[in-house]
C-alpha cells in the first residue's frame, strides 16, 4: 500500500499524491479529514516519482484544490505529451516485450488512454530546493526504479523522503522504460540504480520515510543488502545461461515460474536488467535472432 505524507509546519505540503481514480481520492480525503484537514489547506504536492500510485492523484486534487504539483524534469514528456507520448511509449512495450521473445497480445497490459490535464507544474532537477512544510529539502536524483525517482532530504532534521528508492519490506524493482523522446537507446536501469543506491549509501540519510511501509533509519546495511542480492541474481542467470543461449523470456520462465500472464513483464523487467548489467561487466553478450534477442556466457 503506498504511504502520501501528509507533512504540517510552517505551512502543510502532500508527498505524492496517491493511486488514480475516485476510490484513492476518498480515501485520502476522509484520512485528512479526520486530522481536520482538507486538500485546500496544502501549499502544493511533491511527487517522488511518476509512477501512477504515487503521482495518479494529482488530477482529482487540482480539481478540488487547485494545488502546484513539483516533479522532476524528465517527467516532463509524459506530462505534456498527451496521446502522442502515450502510444510511444506502449509501442516500445510492445516491441521489448516481443524481443524478450513473449507474446504482447498475453503479456502486455492492456492500457487506454484517458486525458489528465496538469496544471501548474514545477519541474525540479538535482541540488534544487523545494519547500516541504515550509522548510527546504535538497533534491536529489536517484534513477533507477523509475528516471523521475527523487530524494527529498533535510540534513540539518536528519530527514529524507526516499518514495520507492529504498525500501525496507521489498527489493525494488528497476522498471525498464523508453528512451526520451528523439533519443534511441534506452536507459539500463538497474545500472543506474545501483549507482543511485551507491550515492544514497554515501549520504546522511537520517530517518528515511518510504512510498511503502515504515520509516527506517538503518539505509547503509539496507543498500549493501540489495546490492547483494542483485549480484545473487546475476549469478542465479549465470547458471540458467549454462545450459544452453537463452531469451530474456525463458530466463524469466526459470527465475519466476511463477509470473502469468501481465504480471510477467515485472520478471522481464527484472532479467533484462540484470543482463545489462552483466553485459556492462563482459559476463553475457547479446545476439540477435530474427526479432528476439539472445543472451550467452562469455
Amino acid at each position: 500500500m503506498v504511504v502520501v505524507y501528509a507533512v504540517l509546519g510552517e505551512t502543510a505540503t502532500l508527498v505524492d499524491a496517491g493511486n488514480p481514480g475516485e476510490k484513492s481520492f476518498y480515501q485520502l480525503k476522509s484520512l485528512l479529514k479526520d486530522q481536520k484537514l482538507s486538500f485546500k489547506d496544502f501549499d502544493h504536492i511533491i511527487l517522488t516519482h511518476m509512477h501512477t500510485d504515487h503521482s495518479g492523484g494529482v488530477s482529482l486534487i487540482q480539481q478540488e484544490a487547485g494545488l502546484p504539483v513539483y516533479v522532476h524534469d524528465l517527467a516532463r514528456p509524459v506530462v505534456t505529451g498527451g496521446e502522442t507520448e502515450f502510444n510511444r511509449i506502449n509501442q516500445f512495450f510492445n516491441d521489448f516485450i516481443m524481443r524478450c521473445g513473449a507474446d504482447p497480445s498475453v503479456h502486455q497490459h492492456a492500457r487506454r488512454y484517458k486525458e489528465e490535464i496538469w496544471r501548474d507544474v514545477h519541474y525540479v532537477s538535482e541540488g534544487d530546493d523545494v519547500y516541504i512544510g515550509g522548510k527546504p529539502y535538497m533534491v536529489v536524483h536517484v534513477p533507477g526504479h523509475s528516471q523521475t525517482d527523487i530524494l527529498l532530504i533535510d540534513e540539518q532534521k536528519g530527514i529524507t523522503f526516499v518514495g520507492d528508492h529504498i525500501i525496507p519490506e521489498l527489493a525494488v524493482n528497476a522498471f525498464i522504460e523508453p528512451p526520451l523522446p528523439g533519443n534511441n537507446h534506452r536507459p539500463a536501469p538497474l545500472i543506474q540504480y545501483r549507482e543511485s543506491l551507491i550515492r544514497s549509501r554515501g549520504r546522511q540519510l537520517g530517518k528515511c520515510y518510504s512510498g511503502h511501509g515504515k520509516p527506517f533509519t538503518q539505509h547503509i546495511e539496507l543498500i549493501d543488502k540489495r546490492l547483494a542480492q542483485q549480484d545473487a541474481r546475476c549469478q542465479q542467470i549465470e547458471q540458467v545461461l549454462k545450459e544452453r543461449d537463452k531469451n530474456v523470456y525463458e530466463i524469466c520462465q526459470e527465475v519466476y515460474p511463477h509470473l502469468k500472464g501481465g504480471i510477467v513483464f515485472l520478471g522481464l523487467s527484472q532479467i533484462q536488467g540484470h543482463l545489462d548489467l552483466m553485459e556492462a561487466r563482459n559476463e553475457v553478450m547479446k545476439v540477435e535472432r530474427g526479432s528476439i534477442f539472445y543472451y550467452k556466457l562469455i
